[in-house]
């Protein structure tokens, strides 16, 4: 059953930041320019896009898995994002295509929005109902730790091997496609482990506790939200924060030193695999510690511990890989705890009659207005000599982030630790 809810999470983590670390490599074949920044700059642009097709996602697929199946909408996902993956490592360029092969791979990364759109709500959701009590914040570390950092880090390290191996010419050529192949394929073998997980222990989970509980609706299910509104912001931002810093190291910064800086690739590649590593290792302790020291406690530690990370990253200003590795390590650190937690904390937000579609929402909501833009703000302000206001803009989400959990904390909006 774990492999099958992490392998899957991993799978669409894998396959969603492979499309951010090759931008620099995708942009001169579907958005040529004479400036290699604005050709980066159109490339992420995609990349940003497909991230406001997950709230929709969210909102259709999350109450079929609330009210009908959990199994069947994990086993879409899937499906869909590894297809996508595979076309991408086909597709014609630019050269063949023209405009239209900027067109097809925006569609594709709509296609993997709208189909991912529910897939955190539905494994996280499902982990917190099968973790044992007062364990949850250790199996939701390893969900959003483990897991997310484990499909994280087999981008780069994937990204790092290709990168390696052949040589940049071939790299900026096609050599750049196999992730993207790779991951298709190995969505074959999470498909597999999907469709053999039995429906009836997602059911059993999703159920206990209220099997006598009069069936429910849509619409039942959407007042119940609306009655959580409150919570759904804090789960937004909460979120949202989280995911600017996520993706200014992970996407973000490797781009910058690939595109602006012109540093050596494999050498980017191969830090951000290691600052992923930590990540993973991070995930069921930061959880642990949690169940342990109480929820409100660790989040509000971590999260003001982001404010001051986020100006750290300043002093990347220029070509030099040694202070790109430092300020991807050290800071990266502070980045992977609040990763391995902000997952539980929106779990905690959320009543069980509407898990799924709250954590999916509020999810997709804050992945796409604070994260799927947070690559492209910091190449762009960077490109403009305003890089500080990105350190600025981060610090006050995550600031807003901890007013927001707490305020929901103090209206009752707490359901699961403490």
């Amino acid at each position: 059953m774990t492999a099958g809810l992490g392998g899957g999470v991993a799978l669409e983590w894998y396959d969603w930041n492979i499309y951010g670390l090759m931008a620099a490599f995708l942009a001169p074949h579907f958005f040529p320019s004479e400036d290699p920044t604005t050709a980066v700059l159109a490339s992420l642009a995609v990349f940003g896009a497909g991230f406001f097709a997950r709230p929709i996602g969210a909102a259709l697929l999350g109450p079929v898995a609330d009210l009908i199946s959990h199994k069947r909408v994990m086993l879409i996902s899937v499906a869909a994002m590894s297809a996508a993956s595979l076309i991408v490592a086909v597709l014609p360029t630019y050269e063949t295509l023209g405009a239209g092969a900027g067109v097809a791979l925006l569609v594709l990364r709509l296609v993997q929005g709208l189909v991912t759109g529910a897939e955190a709500g539905v494994a996280n959701a499902i982990g917190a109902e099968l973790s044992p009590a007062g364990e949850e914040g250790r199996y939701l570390g390893l969900i959003s730790g483990t897991f997310i950092q484990l499909g994280i880090v087999s981008s780069s390290a994937m990204a790092f091997v290709v990168s390696a191996i052949v040589s940049p010419d071939a790299m900026a050529d096609w050599a750049w496609r196999l992730p993207f192949a790779i991951g298709g394929l190995a969505g074959i073998a999470v498909l597999y482990l999907r469709r053999v997980l039995p429906e009836t222990l997602v059911t059993r989970a999703v159920n206990r506790s209220h099997d006598n509980a009069e069936p429910r609706g849509a619409t039942s299910l959407w007042k119940t939200l609306w009655r959580a509104r409150l919570a759904l912001v804090a789960v937004v931002v909460v979120i949202g924060s989280v995911q600017i810093a996520n993706y200014a190291w992970i996407t973000g910064l490797p781009n910058l030193a690939n595109s602006t800086y012109a540093e050596n690739s494999t050498w980017v590649f191969a830090l951000t695999t290691v600052m992923g590593i930590v990540w993973i290792v991070s995930g069921p302790i930061i959880g642990g510690l949690a169940d342990r020291a109480g929820t409100a406690r660790v989040f509000t530690t971590m999260r003001l511990a982001l404010v001051p990370t986020f100006f750290f990253m300043l002093l990347y200003r220029e070509q030099n890989l040694a202070m790109f590795a430092l300020v991807m390590v050290i800071g990266g650190v502070v980045v992977g705890f609040n990763m391995c937690l902000y997952n539980y904390v929106a779990v905690t937000l959320m009543p069980r009659e509407i898990r799924t579609t709250g954590v999916a929402l509020g999810y997709a909501l804050g992945v796409s207005i604070f994260g799927g833009t947070s690559s492209y703000l910091l190449v762009w302000l960077r490109s403009n000599g305003n890089f500080w206001q990105f350190a600025a803009y981060g610090a006050i989400v995550a600031l807003a982030s901890v007013v927001l959990y707490h305020l929901a904390r103090s209206r009752g909006h707490v359901h699961v630790g403490r």
